[in-house]
């Protein structure tokens, strides 16, 4: 479980730091003036940098009171990513980029993150439960 919460969170941070620039960026990169979906780009950014940085943090964590705290950190990272798009807005013209790319690639990231982080969480606190907290 130690392995799906680490390769979730880097994989994750690595994805929201590459899909608003890159992959399916907003519209300011594809051109246009700078709008609403660029500040939504910048957050996404910011919690891709803390996925990483929490995925890389679980690399040292061994106790498995630490690995559910730092997986829990993980999913709210990713219930983050799915809500920023709502917190900041986008463009609503079904025309521009962010529209149709960069907020459904968000969403889709964040969903799949949080899925598979809810798994490695229920296997820590079955671990846990197994063998007692420590």
């Amino acid at each position: 479980m130690k392995k799906l919460a680490i390769v979730t969170s880097v994989a994750g941070g690595i994805l929201l730091l590459l899909v608003p620039r890159y992959i399916l960026p907003a519209c300011e990169y594809e051109g246009y003036a700078r709008m609403h979906c660029s500040d939504t780009a910048s957050a996404e950014y910011l919690i891709g940098g803390l996925l990483l940085l929490v995925g890389a943090g679980t690399l040292i964590l061994k106790r498995t009171w630490q690995l559910i705290a730092g997986s829990a950190v993980s999913l709210v990272l990713f219930g983050a990513a799915y809500w920023m798009p709502a917190k900041f807005g986008y463009c609503q013209s079904p025309r521009m980029p962010c529209n149709y790319g960069m907020v459904p690639g968000v969403r889709f990231i964040a969903i799949g993150g949080m899925v598979l982080m809810i798994i490695a969480l229920a296997g820590f606190v079955k671990a846990s439960r197994r063998k007692g907290i420590s």
